[in-house]
Parts: C-alpha cells; sequence; structure tokens
C-alpha cells in the first residue's frame, strides 16, 4: 500500500496546475508530461498548546496552559484514551511514524486529529489493512470466539476498518454479537419507548428497550420519555386522518420524506396512534428501527460491533441499522457536498424542503428539474432565496473538512440533516480560530503578512515543500548565489516559475527530489557524455550525486570550474537532507516551537530541525524526547536483528553515538577535519569528535585589542572561504543523511570502517532498505507499550493528576505521571539512576532534598534535576558503556521533565530515605478559598501506611495535623508522637517566630489518602502580591522539618 499523508485532504493547491517532468533525458527530449496534483494535511491546531500568532515563543506561561486545561475538550480525551487503547493500528502507527509524527509526543487533540486522517486515508483508499495482524489467525480467533464463522467474520470487518486484532476487541465483538443473539423482534412497546427517548437502534438499547418493557405493549396509556422527564397524555379514542394529513404531509417533508410513500406515512399514521409527537426527529428514529432485521444476523451484530470500536465506543453500542463509522460518514459527506449542483439548491428551494445535506444529495441525485405538481414554482436564479441557498451551501463547503465532520459526528452533531445555518454555525465553532485555513486566502510571504493562523503556514508550507521536491533540481545552480537569504517561498516562486516555463516551452526535466534512473537513455548519455572526465580533472570520484552536480551547472549553462562544482554540489545536497526531513510531523513540530518555515532560509530550517532534536542550541543543547526516541528504536531493533554479532553491535552503537555527537556540537569535528586537510572518512571524524576540538567550518576567528572587524587567521582570499564554507555545507548535509538513516540493517548491508569516507557512507546508507519485518516487529512492540500503559489501572489516577497540575495530555506525559506516582512507593527512579550512572549523581540527589530550606529552592531543584537528566543522556552516548538500558533511561527522563514541569506549579517530588530505600516524598504548596497558605507532604512507609503532613501558618502560629493510612496501634502511636514532637522541634529551630505548639498539631488514624484535586496548586502558595516567596519558603521548611522527623 502506498498512502501519501499529504493527500488527505481535496483541497487544491498551487500545485495542482504545476507542469511535473520524470528526468532529464525527458527534458531533452521534449516529451509531453502528464499533470499531478499535490495537496496538504490540515491539523486541527487551535487545539494545540499556542496561540494564532505563529511567531510568538513557543515558552508556555502559566496562563496559556491554565486556558489549555479549561478549554480541554473532554469527549477528545475519551477519544485519545480509546485511540490509544484499542482503535490505533499498527498500520497507523507505522504511517505517522513514516510522515514524521511523534506519537507518543504529540498532544492528546493533535494525535486524534492526525490518527483520524490517517484512518480516513487508509478507508478512502478502499485497500484491507494486512500485515500487521497476520499473527492473530483464525484458529486462535476461533480459540477466543468458540466460532469459526464468528472469526471469520470479525476478522474480515476488523481487516476493512483498520481495527486493531486485539483480545480486548475481539472479545467485545463477542460478547456484541452474544447479545444481539439474544435480542427478538421488539414489541410496540420497546419500539415506543425507543422513539421516545431518542433511542438509537444499537445492541444495547434494543436490550434495554426489552428489558424495560417486558414485551408489554402500552399504546393504550401514557409512556414515560426519560429525556422528557413526564408521561404524554393518552391517545385520542378517535382520529380524523383527513385532517392530520396537512400537518402529517408538512413533518414528512421537514424530513426529507416523499409524501406519496404510503410506507412512511404509515409509519407517521402508527405513531400517532400511538401518542408518540410526530416530529421529524421522532419519525427518523422509527424509519432508523425499522430497517433493522430480525433475528439479527451474524453479519450485521459484527459490522455494527466494528463501527462502534472504531469510534471509541463500547462494541454494544454499535448502530445495527447503520453500521458506517463516523470516519466513514465524514468522508461520504464531505466528498456527497462537493457534488451537489446548483439546480438541486434551487430544486430543494422552490419545494420550501430544509435546506440540509441529506435534501442537496438527495436532489442532485434526483437530477433537478421541473417539479410537475407545481409547475408555477419555479424561482429564477437570481431570486434572493436560492442565492442565500448557494451562499450557504458554499460557506459549508469553505468551513467542511473530513476532520470537522468527525468532530461533529463524534459530538452527536446530525451533519446530514441539521439545517445549513444549524452546521455553518458548528463549522465555525469548530475552525473558529482557522477559518481561514480552507477558505484558501493568500498570504505575501516577501512582504512578510502574517499567515491568519499556524494550520495555514502548515498548510502552506506543506504546498512548497512538495513544488519544489518536484521541481525541477536546476534551482540548485540557479539561486546557487542567493540560497544564504532565500526563504523557503522565496525558493518556492522561483521553481515554479521555472515549472511553467518547462511546461510552455513542452519540455521535461530533472526533478529536485527525483532519484535518477539507474540506465539513463542515450540521449542522457550523449548529452553529458564526458562528465566523468570533468570529474576526474576535478579529483573527484564519478558518482551520482556528483554527476548530477556537473548536470545541474549544464541546465544552467554555468561555466563548469571546481569552484562552481563545489557550490552547487553542496547546495545539491543540502537541498536534499533539508527537504527529506521536512515531513509533516517536522513541519508541525518547527510552528509548535514559534517558527515561521515560509520565512526560513535552508540552513535556519536545517539549524532549527537539529534543534528541535537537541533541545536548544550551542552549549545549551541537550537531548529532547525526539532524539531519545530515535536512539531507543536504533536500540531496540539492534537487539531484534538476531544476524548482528555482538562486535558488529558494538561497532554500530559507536557509529550511532558518532553522529549523535557531531549534530549535538554543531559539526564541529567536520570543520576539524578540514582545517587539517585529512580525508572526511569515519575514523577522522571519530578522532575530532573525541579531541573536542571546537573550529567551526574550518575557520577560526580572533578579535584584535582594537576590534574593528573580524580577521580571518588562515587564508587570505574570498576564494578559499567559500571553498571551505561549500565544503562545509556539503558534509554537513551528508551527515545528516546519515543520521536520518541510521538503522542497524542498514550498517549491517553498508559494513562501514574507518576508512570509509563519509560521502560513500551517506550513500550506502541513502540506497538501502528499510528491512520490513525488522520494523514491523518494532511497531508492534511500540503499539502494544501503548495499549498497556493507557489501558492500565494506573492511568486513570496519573490522568486526573495531569489535570490538576495542568500538565499536557500526550502519551510521554502519562506514562511519566504514572512512573512518578509509583515512585512515591518505590523509589525506583532514585535507586535505578544510582545504578546506572558512573558518575556520582548523590550529590544532586542529596540537594533535592537538603536545600528545601535554602533560599530559591525552586531554581535549585529544576537545575538538579537537569543535572541528573544530563548524566543519564552520557550513559546513552558513553563509548565505555556495554550495555544500555534505553527504555529505563528514557523513562526516567521523562519523569524527570513532568516533575521541573510540576515544580513550577508548587508539587515536589523530593528524594528521602525509608527503611534504607530510597523513595519519592509528595510534596504539593496550596492556597484555598480562605487565602492561607498549607503544605502538604506524604510518604510511603512499610510500617506505618502512607504518612503526611498536613500544615499551614495561621494567626503566628503553626496549625495542621500529621495523618496514617494505618489503624492507631500502640506502635505506630508511639512513632507518629516522636515524629510529631521531632517535627515541632525543627519547626521553631527552622522558622523564627512560628509559634510551634504541640497542641495546635493533630494526628489522625485510618486516614484516606487526599484526593488530587483539593485546593488550588500555586507555586507561590498563596494569592496576593506581599511576601510570596518569603511564604514559599516557609513552607518549604516545613516541609524539610517534616523529612528530617522521619
Amino acid at each position: 500500500m502506498n498512502i501519501n499523508f499529504q493527500t488527505v485532504t481535496g483541497k487544491k493547491t498551487t500545485e495542482d496546475s504545476m507542469y511535473v517532468g520524470m528526468d532529464a533525458e525527458d527534458r531533452i527530449n521534449k516529451s509531453v508530461v502528464k499533470q499531478s496534483s499535490v495537496s496538504a494535511i490540515t491539523v486541527n491546531l487551535d487545539t494545540s498548546i499556542f496561540s494564532n500568532d505563529v511567531y510568538a515563543s513557543h515558552a508556555r506561561g502559566a496562563e496559556d496552559i491554565s486556558e489549555m486545561a479549561k478549554n480541554t475538550d473532554v469527549l477528545t480525551q475519551h477519544n485519545y484514551m480509546a485511540l490509544l487503547s484499542n482503535t490505533m493500528s499498527e498500520e497507523d502507527y507505522a504511517k505517522a511514524l513514516q510522515d514524521g509524527f511523534d506519537v507518543k509526543n504529540l498532544n492528546s487533540s493533535d494525535t486524534v486529529n492526525i490518527l483520524d486522517k490517517i484512518k480516513g486515508v487508509l478507508l478512502e483508499s478502499g485497500v484491507e489493512v494486512a500485515g500487521f495482524n497476520d499473527d492473530m489467525s483464525v484458529e486462535k480467533l476461533t480459540k477466543i470466539t468458540g466460532s469459526r464463522s464468528l472469526a471469520e467474520s470479525i476478522q474480515k470487518e476488523f481487516s476493512k476498518n483498520d481495527i486493531p486484532m486485539t483480545v480486548e476487541n475481539v472479545r467485545g465483538a463477542k460478547g456484541a454479537y452474544e447479545e444481539a443473539a439474544q435480542i427478538k423482534e421488539p414489541s410496540d412497546g420497546a419500539v415506543k419507548y425507543m422513539v421516545l427517548n431518542n433511542m438509537k437502534p444499537t445492541i444495547s438499547n434494543f436490550y434495554l428497550a426489552a428489558h424495560s418493557t417486558n414485551g408489554q405493549n402500552l399504546s393504550g396509556r401514557g409512556f414515560y420519555a426519560q429525556e422528557a422527564g413526564g408521561y404524554y397524555a393518552q391517545k385520542a379514542d378517535s382520529i380524523n386522518w383527513d385532517s392530520l394529513a396537512p400537518q402529517i404531509d408538512k413533518v414528512l417533508a421537514e424530513a426529507g420524506y416523499d409524501t406519496n410513500d404510503s410506507g412512511i406515512r404509515n409509519d407517521a399514521k402508527w405513531m400517532v396512534e400511538q401518542g408518540i409527537p410526530l416530529t421529524p426527529e421522532n419519525l427518523s428514529t422509527l424509519t432508523e428501527i425499522a430497517k433493522v432485521d430480525f433475528p439479527i444476523s451474524e453479519e450485521a451484530a459484527v459490522k455494527a460491533a466494528a463501527s462502534a470500536i472504531l469510534d471509541g465506543k463500547s462494541a454494544v453500542e454499535g448502530n445495527l441499522a447503520d453500521s458506517e463509522s463516523n470516519i466513514e460518514k465524514a468522508i461520504r459527506v464531505y466528498e456527497n457536498t462537493k457534488l451537489i449542483t446548483d439546480d438541486a439548491v434551487k430544486s430543494v428551494v422552490e419545494e420550501e424542503k430544509e435546506l440540509n445535506i441529506k435534501n442537496l444529495v438527495m436532489a442532485s441525485g434526483e437530477g433537478a428539474g421541473v417539479n410537475p405538481e407545481n409547475p408555477t414554482a419555479l424561482l429564477s436564479d437570481n431570486d434572493p432565496k436560492v442565492v442565500a441557498a448557494r451562499l450557504q451551501l458554499e460557506e459549508v463547503r469553505l468551513r467542511m473538512s473530513v476532520e470537522a465532520n468527525k468532530n461533529l459526528l463524534d459530538r452527536g452533531f446530525e451533519i446530514d440533516t441539521a439545517p445549513m445555518r444549524n452546521l455553518i454555525e458548528e463549522l465555525s465553532n469548530i475552525l473558529k480560530d482557522i477559518e481561514g485555513t480552507q477558505a484558501g486566502e493568500i498570504i505575501d510571504d516577501i512582504t512578510g503578512v502574517k499567515a491568519s493562523g499556524p494550520a495555514r503556514v502548515y498548510d502552506l508550507t506543506l504546498e512548497k515543500i512538495q513544488i519544489i521536491s518536484k521541481g525541477p533540481a536546476d534551482i540548485s545552480g540557479l539561486m546557487a548565489g542567493r540560497l544564504q537569504t532565500a526563504t523557503l517561498s522565496q525558493i518556492s516562486d522561483v521553481s515554479a516559475s521555472l515549472t511553467r516555463k518547462f511546461k510552455a516551452a513542452g519540455e521535461g526535466y530533472e526533478s529536485m527530489m527525483t532519484a535518477p534512473r539507474a540506465d539513463l537513455g542515450d540521449s542522457i548519455k550523449k548529452a553529458f557524455r564526458n562528465v566523468d572526465d570533468i570529474l576526474r580533472d576535478f579529483g573527484e570520484e564519478a558518482n551520482e550525486e556528483n554527476r548530477r552536480a556537473v548536470r545541474i551547472l549544464g541546465y544552467n549553462s554555468m561555466e563548469i570550474t571546481e569552484e562552481n562544482f563545489e557550490n552547487v554540489r553542496a547546495w545539491d545536497r543540502k537541498f536534499v537532507a533539508t527537504l527529506e526531513r521536512l515531513k509533516p510531523g517536522a513541519v508541525l513540530n518547527l510552528i509548535r516551537e514559534g517558527n515561521n518555515p515560509l520565512n526560513m532560509t535552508l540552513e535556519q530550517l536545517s539549524d532549527s530541525l537539529d534543534q528541535g532534536m537537541f533541545n536548544g542550541s550551542g552549549d545549551g543543547k541537550r537531548d529532547s524526547d525526539r532524539s531519545r526516541e530515535k536512539f531507543s528504536k536504533f536500540i531496540c531493533k539492534l537487539e531484534q536483528k538476531k544476524d548482528i554479532t555482538k562486535e558488529e553491535k558494538a561497532s554500530f552503537i559507536g557509529i550511532y553515538r558518532l553522529f549523535h555527537t557531531l549534530k549535538a556540537n554543531d559539526y564541529k569535528a567536520i570543520g576539524s577535519v578540514l582545517k587539517t586537510g585529512k580525508d572526511m572518512t569515519l575514523g577522522n571524524l571519530l578522532i575530532e569528535t573525541r579531541s573536542g576540538r571546537t573550529a567551526k567550518s574550518g575557520i577560526d576567528y580572533s578579535v584584535s585589542d582594537n576590534f574593528g572587524g573580524v580577521d580571518l587567521k588562515e587564508g587570505n582570499s574570498v576564494k578559499i572561504d567559500e571553498q571551505i564554507n561549500s565544503a562545509f555545507r556539503f558534509y554537513r548535509s551528508q551527515a545528516d543523511i546519515v543520521y536520518e538513516n541510521l538503522e542497524p540493517e542498514k550498517l549491517k548491508a553498508a559494513k562501514p570502517t574507518p576508512a570509509t569516507e563519509l560521502e560513500d557512507f551517506a550513500r550506502a546508507l541513502e540506497n538501502e532498505e528499510i528491512d520490513p519485518e525488522l520494523e514491523k516487529a518494532y511497531i508492534k512492540d511500540q503499539v502494544q507499550e501503548i495499549r498497556n500503559v493507557a489501558g492500565s489501572k494506573a492511568a486513570p489516577a496519573a490522568i486526573a493528576e495531569m489535570e490538576a497540575f495542568e500538565v499536557e495530555m500526550n502519551f510521554n506525559n502519562l506514562e511519566a505521571m504514572i512512573g512518578v506516582r509509583r515512585d512515591r512507593r518505590n523509589g525506583n527512579l532514585w535507586n535505578r539512576a544510582q545504578e546506572l550512572v558512573k558518575r556520582d549523581i548523590a550529590e544532586d540527589m542529596d540537594t533535592l532534598t537538603e536545600a528545601l530550606d535554602n533560599d530559591n529552592y525552586e531554581e535549585t531543584y529544576t537545575k538538579s534535576l537537569e543535572n541528573i537528566s544530563d548524566k543519564l543522556s552520557d550513559v546513552l552516548v558513553d563509548p565505555e558503556t556495554e550495555y544500555i538500558d534505553v527504555k529505563a533511561i528514557t523513562l526516567m527522563q521523562k519523569q524527570i521533565s513532568v516533575m521541573a514541569y510540576t515544580s513550577e506549579k508548587g508539587t515536589f517530588e523530593v528524594p528521602v530515605e525509608i527503611d534504607g530505600t530510597k523513595v519519592s516524598m509528595h510534596i504539593t504548596l496550596r492556597s484555598d478559598n480562605s487565602r492561607i497558605s498549607r503544605m502538604e507532604a506524604s510518604v510511603q512507609t512499610t510500617d506505618y501506611g502512607l504518612i503526611s503532613a498536613n500544615l499551614y501558618r495561621e494567626e503566628g502560629g503553626i496549625t495542621g495535623m500529621l495523618t496514617t493510612t494505618y489503624a492507631g496501634s500502640p506502635e505506630e502511636t508511639e512513632y507518629l508522637e516522636s515524629v510529631k514532637t521531632k517535627m515541632c522541634d525543627k519547626l521553631a529551630e527552622k522558622i523564627e517566630d512560628a509559634g510551634v505548639d504541640r497542641n495546635r498539631i493533630a494526628i489522625l488514624y485510618n486516614a484516606q489518602a487526599q484526593p488530587t484535586k483539593v485546593g488550588t496548586v500555586n507555586a507561590q502558595a498563596m494569592d496576593g502580591e506581599s511576601n510570596l516567596t518569603a511564604d514559599t519558603g516557609t513552607l518549604l521548611k516545613m516541609a524539610k522539618a517534616f523529612i528530617e522527623a522521619l
């Protein structure tokens, strides 16, 4: 299956009209080349963690996070957890990875949107997903379901709908079928119950209705409707159908039914006889119920169950009358809306039907024309009603997307039947911050006009990347003198202009990102027959990258000199390396970090991508989640690849560390090798990396006492300067290509040695394929890990704490918070860190505890955590480390990241030793409605349960209590009394004029752990403007006194 994630939406782009050739031979032969269209995915960035200002810093202030928390959509979080636990398939995860999205680090809203989009593409393609569910055979399914027939039905529907074949999902489908098999055709009373309560014909609703009415027909009496909150009156003894006919006709028309359809009229009459209010909504509910055939077949039950699972619901919530999932329905409505004709709009208006998608689509399908029963009702095309209706339709089309439709359907909004004005309003609410995205508004990048929102910048960036990628390779030579300052948008404009020029001339061209064919045609060989001779004259290898550089010089009629060759080759490889990295996920990250890719140069884009990988620049760089995840994947695949020897494994890890260090240190080793004049081999790069030389780009600068500018120490001519810069740019791009292609199977095939040239190594890795079985095994492992964490019993409590401390909801943070909470019982973080880190971290851990009563503890706390995390990173890149527990280190660093963030909210995890083992004491500073600040600290002990201290200062004295979850046995009473005495002594010692009175501190036994959300967490502990820092310091001293008392 070959599905391009960037073709998710149907929006047209400037690339639609572009003329694209395949290679240089086409261009020379002036052959006719077909058009291609490109479109870009729209990510719902309004729910991301930044504002509409694309250029704002990505730092998140307290107000930003608070606002984000307030706007958290409960439904989105439900869908997110359902997606992680049940509906994200290995295929989905693989596609997300391929397009550069780190599912583990995406916030909940972006994850749901992106995975929904991927599922939509898979379903639209009509290709059944296969390959990742191979290990769940029919035989294994039969053992779970007890029926081969049912097993085959489940396998068919799950594959068709891209649903993971997990045991939980299979059991859910089996349970739904078993419940459906017990349902008999509902009585009139059960149907009436369902209609009055607006119940969809789901498996669970049929089951509920049957048991709620016990088979009784209650048509002669009033009937309770849950949502109405009371009884409807009894029906009349006799009904005058003639007098009711106009009203019935009106309801049928409003509901979009044919008033001459005898079946639907009989349904309407039955509703009246039963005393059911005849409304379009009730009539639609009844007709939907009537679609279900009884007894319910195995196929129908499994289809309904699969649809429900795909929507993130329980399998028994499957709709037996409509097995179309929300994502399928979203796609159908989106496609049908595009096909609505002007005549259909006019027809619906003339017939005075409700203007909605259902009626418009029906009118389009029937072919609008003269209504024979009302020929005088024809309106002109310019009639205000027709014009207004067309405007509404166009507004819906501009705002509608598959993503928006899915969002509305998940919320229960009926897109098909909703009045057009209501649909516009709902779409507007969803797209309120990105309404310009799909209206196709233009921004003038050259004059610096800002886009209206991040999503528009995202769309335009992907479009321009595609234009450059599919455009002529000539651009590397044509713009060689301007590429240091030209922005992505400007490069795209030149590329588009050049493409149009070739189209007008009927010429093809060699595309920027299209690999040349192995067997170039006779004409291109003839045109460049002397290219290898030219390269030999330059002393360059006759490889494809060098040949391409010479061809580009020829395309631009540039003089073929060594200087021009090196300059064009360097920029060509920079294009390839950078464009390859600018996947949709990388573009999203750049924007979230406050960048506008449209106004960035190639080198700025490359630098920013590196900074995102290493969290910063220069000496302040440290590994990001992305960097750690990449290394974790490398080690995981290395362990799974069985044909790699111990020596090869050590060598491959060394190569990975070399290029990791090279990038983290701004490629300084490349500059050092260039300065020495040595060959750019892996061995020489390793020597320079270890030597720690600092010459960047091979050029040293010095500042004289009478500084008036920069003096070049080595080399006097501009030409030498340019050649060195070109060489550095070329080799840096080659290093980027290597880093992006560091996979164990590729290294195994490339067989690198210390003498291997960097450019040869890059080419070898780039040309090797990823092992599909190894990749499949890795993806299965990752998805299973995500399911286990999201479905664990610890997840709900962790989510509650994340909400309380306003921690962004993503998988990494969820896993980390579960770990943080677990360490309050076993202290695994502190104990494991000491085992792994050869450099002593005891001092940093001691500081976390000892500095509690010092000034500026919050700063000391985060700095100490940062030191511990950095030392864990050192373990990963230390060449002396033989065994690397990447998963353990990565999880610990995630926990440290969450701990550092929550410290800004006034909560701290402090290592304390209890019974010879380090565990985390959880300390929280709070302020309540009475404006009294308090310190809450708790620690888990083996002998005395969870011991907590809750202290606050009031009227010059310290008040509070000690609590334990255990009963007050004599031993426990004695221990807590001693803790209380010691704590009071310490409080008096640490806090001047504390007014410590033992009688004001109570002891409570059999206490329950306090809910996470009690009180307002505040880093300064209380509101107001006076003595905030001092008050925080006092509370932290209370915590220190508690620790010392223990």
